[in-house]
């Protein structure tokens, strides 16, 4: 029999050196990239293609259970899943055809998906709820109550991590979570809003540090929920078009000429081209260049209608008719 350094049992790799790495690795360059290319003659390609939605959609459907395929045994830890963010950041910002320089809770804001790390402690805990449930005389079982009972927490053991997840999401001790036995349901429940709850909290307090993000709400993080910038009204193109352009307005990466002539190294004049009068920043652009009067004076008319409306309803609960 041949001496081997690596082999695969049902699509999972174990080797002798990390076996966190090999399948990481082999999810990232070989599974996710040709289940990528396979979709392209869909329009999944970012830019002049699909809308945010759709391919947010397909991203979850298709993507995700190949990414984290086998991550749930053979968790990645340190610069392996520090690298595997990465990846799926870049994979996510192609998607919704954002720069690479596009702050990186921006785009969970912008697209309702969670972080790779958040997927792969969901997995690892539906794992540990099935283990749960089984027969207390399954091997399966009794290893975990050994595992949870005699290591450290000092230990690399699976059981171990599932202790230190169990501490990051405020949930209860592994141990009485096994002789406590929940239905799937219940169990679903909890693990799912414990991990939603914590990742919402921490993206939404972490826009504030990121001054790019000032025009972007400190609760617009909703798990499964796609910020409104990224929706389209109709399937035209044109429609689609505009959502980059709307997304890079409000947070900051689109460049102006105020931007030009902050990080250019050659002399770039401020002043707006369209109308010459003042420099061209965000809100001379969006509100006082007169070359845009006639398109911005319908749109801020509707906005202000709209709202006048709305808080009429708030405060009256009367319906009343502020334009005819």
């Amino acid at each position: 029999m041949p001496v081997v350094d690596k082999a695969s049992h049902i699509g999972i790799t174990r080797s002798q050196n990390n076996s966190a790495q090999t399948n990481v690795e082999e999810n990232l360059k070989k599974k996710t990239r040709r289940a990528i290319y396979s979709l392209m003659g869909t329009d999944l390609h970012g830019e002049n293609g699909l809308d945010p939605e759709t391919s947010i959609a397909m991203l979850r459907t298709y993507f995700l259970p190949i990414l984290t395929y086998g991550l749930e045994i053979v968790l990645p830890k340190g610069k392996i899943l520090d690298n595997l963010q990465i990846q799926y950041k870049k994979l996510l910002k192609q998607i919704i055809s954002l720069n690479i320089n596009f702050a990186d809770p921006a785009v969970y804001i912008i697209s309702g998906l969670l972080p790779i790390e958040a997927e792969i402690h969901l997995k690892i805990l539906s794992l540990f709820g099935n283990i749960a449930r089984a027969n207390k005389n399954s091997s399966e079982w009794r290893l975990a109550e050994r595992q949870l009972h005699i290591k450290s927490f000092d230990s690399n053991r699976w059981f171990i991590d599932i202790k230190k997840i169990c501490i990051k999401y405020n949930l209860q001790n592994p141990l009485s979570l096994l002789y406590n036995e929940m239905s799937k349901g219940k169990w679903k429940k909890m693990t799912t809003t414990a991990v939603h709850k914590y990742w919402t909290t921490r993206i939404n307090e972490e826009i504030v540090y990121y001054s790019s993000l000032k025009y972007i709400l400190t609760s617009s993080f909703k798990v499964g929920i796609i910020h409104p910038l990224a929706l389209s009204n109709s399937a035209n193109q044109r429609d689609i078009n505009r959502i980059p352009i709307r997304i890079k307005i409000v947070t900051g990466t689109y460049i102006l000429q105020t931007n030009r002539a902050a990080f250019n190294q050659n002399n770039i004049d401020p002043t707006c081209k369209l109308c010459d009068q003042a420099e061209e920043s965000i809100s001379h652009f969006l509100l006082c260049c007169r070359a845009l009067d006639q398109i911005r004076t319908p749109i801020l008319k509707n906005v202000i209608c709209k709202c006048s409306e709305l808080l009429a309803l708030k405060h009256s609960n009367i319906q009343l008719t502020f334009c005819n």
